[in-house]
């Protein structure tokens, strides 16, 4: 079989024309069905029509991230096989092309890997060398497993490391994080699935009252009233199908290592905010700034984790500036809205009208400044489980870099690209800092007790010079392997509870349709 010469790029999903057509027509009938069901009128349709762009996007979204986890698995399959060959004694390209076949095998002819391996033998023929395949392979694959794989390999091949060490060692170490993901995706098909069946049982019950009693439904379809309250329950709905993808978006970017830390609000300088900030910061050194602040350490010390880099007096007055800023900006604008409203005047009854406004915008500042430090404190833990998740990757990237023949040190230059506590502790042996120092101050800065174990192994190395720092490691790959899993069970128990948002909109949405007519009925 003739295989094509186009290097496909895994980043971007291209439907095929079947695709396009199943797509597109899945596209009309869901924007056709909730045209007909919401206001049994489909010329709708039209203005509905964004909703078939949005289910567009979310299929093409979700075959390549299917693709490209297919894509992984087979690779992880693809170094296990070489990996046994080498351990026969065939040598490293040998043993690649020696897997073309198993994975034919194992997986067709026609699948990805395949084809990979194939353009890889093709490109061999031509002189071009194994290391410049597999680093475009992991550029184009949108995998971080196959893309550190083609980096090690690299370093491995110029550095003089051993390769049939590393690609063994990389083999045992990405069926481990194979595996973990895959443990977590079990895990939280069950709870999608929930989710699923939740999202059919609007139409499931409006369609059981409206076969059981007709008619009953008429009056949300007759006048305009009853077309703003079906469109109040389109966006109920709409919101909780999206709130839901968000939560289960959000934690497998977490177990991903995808995670991103938020800046707290009184430190953004944005918007109308970063305008009054600087009036909050002046408030704030006239009245002696943080020296007879209560609880000013801890303070100090929240704002100093999550911005290291910064002076801490100065991150002090900036988050003092944002709190007052804000705060000064919401009792202001209820005060000039209550100021107005007493001008105006009002109907008997509402005298007291404008003092109630103040009373509350007043209530609301007062409460915004004291809850901004329960935000960040929120943030800081936020900060510790999101490095709790991504340890597993920073020391399987750290062990990876080692058995390529690296230095710990240039591993952790390596590793700063994607790491802002290895990226801060390189900066701090460029200024001079002993590395023994930089990896103390990297566990103290991270604060997760793994984080404090790693730094204490790389000093425990540097004082005596061990040799079975690389062992150590991979053990300590393996048990945060399964830490990742127990990780994933937590946050899956913590997904209940925040899917209980999506569930009380569709409940919203059927009570809605459920109560409106009677309420009708009960009128006339």
């Amino acid at each position: 079989m003739k295989t094509s010469l186009k290097r496909l790029d895994y980043h971007q999903y291209d439907f095929s024309r079947k695709e396009w057509i199943v797509t597109i027509a899945e596209a009309m009938a869901i924007t056709l069905f909730f045209a007909w069901f919401f206001y049994r009128n489909l010329l709708f349709a039209v203005l509905l029509s964004p909703l078939g762009y949005v289910w567009v996007r979310y299929v093409k979204r979700t075959k390549g991230e299917r693709r490209r986890e297919e894509l992984t698995e087979q690779f992880k399959e693809c170094i296990l096989s070489t990996s046994a060959s080498l351990q026969a004694g065939y040598a490293v390209e040998n043993a690649f092309m020696e897997s073309r076949e198993d994975m034919r095998n194992l997986y067709g002819e026609g699948s990805m890997i395949h084809e990979e391996l194939e353009g890889m033998r093709r490109g061999l023929v031509i002189n071009v060398s194994l290391e410049e395949l597999l680093l475009d392979l992991g550029e184009r694959s949108g995998c971080e497993e196959i893309w550190q794989f083609g980096q090690m390999f690299s370093i491995a091949k110029r550095g003089g490391g051993s390769l049939t060490e590393m690609i063994q060692t990389s083999a045992n170490l990405i069926s481990q994080r194979f595996e973990a993901r895959r443990e977590v995706q079990t895990m939280l098909a069950g709870r999608k699935m929930e989710q699923n069946v939740m999202r059919l049982m609007p139409f499931g019950i409006a369609f059981y009252v409206g076969s059981t009693y007709p008619g009953y439904f008429d009056p949300l379809y007759e006048d305009v009233e009853g077309i703003a309250i079906m469109t109040i329950c389109l966006a109920l709905y709409l919101a909780a199908v999206f709130c839901g993808e968000k939560i289960f978006q959000g934690i497998w970017n977490q177990m991903s290592g995808l995670g991103k830390q938020s800046k707290p609000i009184a430190l953004s300088r944005e918007g109308l905010l970063g305008k009054i900030a600087p009036v909050g910061e002046k408030v704030f050194s006239r009245f002696g700034g943080g020296r007879r602040l209560r609880g000013g350490e801890r303070l100090r010390q929240n704002l100093e984790i999550l911005c290291p880099e910064e002076n801490r007096e100065e991150l002090l007055r900036k988050y003092y500036g944002g709190k007052i800023g804000l705060s000064l900006l919401i009792f202001l604008a209820g005060s000039c809205l209550s100021l107005i409203m007493a001008l105006k005047g009002g109907s008997q009854g509402e005298e007291n009208l404008p003092l109630t406004l103040w009373a509350l915008s007043s209530a609301a500042a007062a409460g915004i400044f004291f809850l901004m430090d329960k935000d960040l404190g929120d943030q800081v833990k936020k900060r510790r489980e999101l490095l709790t998740l991504g340890y597993p990757d920073f020391v399987h990237g750290l062990a990876l870099y080692l058995v390529a023949g690296m230095t710990i040190r240039a591993a952790f230059g390596k590793l700063a690209a994607t790491n802002e506590l290895a990226a801060y502790a390189c900066r701090e042996m460029q200024a001079g800092q002993s590395e023994r120092v930089a990896y103390e101050h990297f566990g103290k800065r991270a604060g997760p007790r793994e984080y404090v174990r790693l730094s204490t192994l790389l000093c425990q190395n540097l004082k005596k010079g061990s040799n079975a720092l690389l062992s150590r490691l991979e053990e300590e790959a393996l048990l945060s392997a399964e830490g990742r899993i127990q990780s994933g069970k937590r946050l899956g128990e913590e997904a209940e509870t925040k899917l209980l948002i999506p569930m009380v909109m569709l409940l919203a949405t059927v009570m809605l349709m459920i109560m409106i007519p009677a309420f009708s009925m009960m009128g006339t």
